[in-house]
């Protein structure tokens, strides 16, 4: 499978600048799950925006008008809406019609909550947008956490079908941008948190400087704490029946990751299976991963868990309930935290695609894991224009890597069926704890590329500069402002 690069806020913003920068009428819908920074980046938005921005609640339609006539007359100067509310969309859309002729922004945050208070509001955004509005310099723009509400709401069978004229999936942080957050901590420590947290900026801004293993029993294992239940509160809120949903994210996240180990570990039926397997790979849950070198219509897939939280979450929390509800949490975290390469090691291959992907010993044009009969390589990248291919283990030990780690590497490379024989083979070993003599013997004269803790912090922090860190308030103004309402 290939692995995506995340990016940071500021190209999500640049699209909602470029968007309002032109003529005509715009419709933007804006996703993700919560605590991801929706909010905020709109709210970035609007700071230098003609525009408003509503935030919608749970309420009824009446209680909306009435908060959402208010907020106009207050920030438009428009009085008389005080006392005389809006009472329905059309009088709602009809004023900005009337009253805009410039470009402007209609911000409608969580607006799934608007369509439960009337369902029929897709129907009236379709019909406005086709008669009205996109003869209208409006920008109008949508945003919604829960990811099979905003689908449906602009799946083919939804009126809002084809109207949309730009999307923005708000994704995970990568690691490189994660770290931001975690400025009082070492590197290897930001490894760690990373690899529990994943690139959720609420989750993240959660380790305010304190020793991680306090932090993760204050936040996370408390049964107060919102980390706690945040796996069961995100399922639930996207699936109806999540009781067979969590039995395959927990077998996914003790790694049973083939479709036959699923079946087998769950006891449910291959068509059930696949049936919810696909469920969740829509709504960005589970991965499905081919081997690098295989098509896309391969079945030789296995299934792997998206967020590094809910890996966690599952492996430390979901089994290990009856020992927290014991207040046994202090033992529980103290034994986790002796495992913490074998958390890490999951993650750091991920770190280490990211890495190469900034190192860049030659363009890739895909990059990421192989495997062949119990053969496994962590990352091949390649260019399927120029033959150029790269072998690489990455390895979260205490040991110093020698010489066998990358002689298996050489006979496993010579199994991958790519490029024919005029191939560039480069070969590389990334090491959390460095190489023994011998090792950087033999790679100066292979010309083997091995990078160490030290080279992948001078990328990822200091990079072509000292990476600005932010203080408090620029930590804050990552969550966005749904952190609060659900705590």
């Amino acid at each position: 499978m290939e692995y995506p690069t995340c990016i940071d806020r500021q190209q999500e913003l640049t699209t909602l600048r470029e968007r309002f920068s032109r003529r005509g009428a715009e419709f933007i819908v804006v996703y993700g799950k919560r605590r991801i920074g929706k909010s905020t980046l709109l709210q970035k938005f609007m700071e230098d925006t003609d525009g408003i921005y509503f935030f919608c609640r749970i309420e009824s339609q009446k209680e909306m008008f009435e908060r959402f006539s208010s907020q106009i007359a207050e920030e438009m100067g428009i009085e008389y809406l005080k006392g005389a509310p809006f009472t329905t969309w059309d009088s709602l859309l009809d004023f900005f019609i009337e009253k805009k002729t410039n470009n402007f922004a209609i911000v409608f945050d969580e607006f799934p909550y608007m369509v439960s208070a009337n369902p029929a509001l897709p129907s009236i955004f379709q019909d406005y947008w086709d008669r009205k509005i996109k003869k209208t310099n409006l920008k109008i723009i949508i945003c919604g956490s829960s990811i099979s509400m905003m689908e449906s709401l602009l799946g083919y069978k939804s009126p809002l079908y084809g109207r949309r004229t730009a999307q923005i999936n708000v994704c995970q942080m990568d690691f490189k941008n994660s770290c931001k957050f975690l400025e009082n901590y070492s590197f290897e420590e930001k490894i760690t948190i990373y690899s529990i947290c994943g690139g959720t900026p609420a989750y993240l801004i959660e380790f305010d400087g304190t020793p991680i293993q306090r932090c993760i029993e204050d936040k996370i294992f408390r049964k107060d704490a919102f980390m706690y239940n945040e796996v069961p509160f995100l399922l639930r809120e996207e699936l109806k029946e999540p009781r067979i949903y969590f039995s395959i994210l927990n077998a996914i996240s003790i790694g049973k990751t083939t479709l036959s180990e699923i079946i087998n570990h769950t006891g449910y039926e291959k068509g059930i299976i696949t049936k919810y397997l696909s469920v969740l790979s829509d709504l960005k849950l589970v991965n499905r991963m081919i081997s690098i070198t295989e098509s896309a219509k391969s079945r030789k897939s296995i299934y792997v868990l998206h967020d590094n939280f809910f890996v966690f979450w599952f492996r430390y929390i979901f089994n290990n309930m009856e020992m927290i509800e014991k207040n046994l949490s202090s033992q529980l975290v103290k034994s986790i935290m002796e495992r913490n390469n074998e958390i890490c090691s999951r993650v750091f291959g991920k770190i280490c695609i990211e890495f190469l992907l900034m190192k860049k010993p030659f363009e890739f044009t895909r990059i990421g894991s192989w495997w062949y009969r119990g053969d496994e390589i962590d990352i091949v990248a390649l260019n399927d224009i120029t033959k150029e291919i790269l072998f690489c283990e990455c390895k979260y030990t205490n040991r110093m890597l020698d010489t066998d780690v990358y002689l298996n590497l050489v006979d496993k490379a010579g199994s991958v069926k790519w490029g024919g024989l005029g191939r560039k083979e480069t070969y590389c070993l990334i090491s959390r704890s460095g190489f023994t003599k011998r090792m950087k013997k033999l790679a100066a004269e292979d010309n083997a590329l091995l990078f160490d803790l030290n080279d992948l912090e001078l990328e990822f922090i200091v990079g072509n500069g000292e990476v600005s860190k932010p203080d408090s308030d620029d930590r804050s103004a990552y969550i966005s402002s749904d952190t609060d309402r659900h705590l």
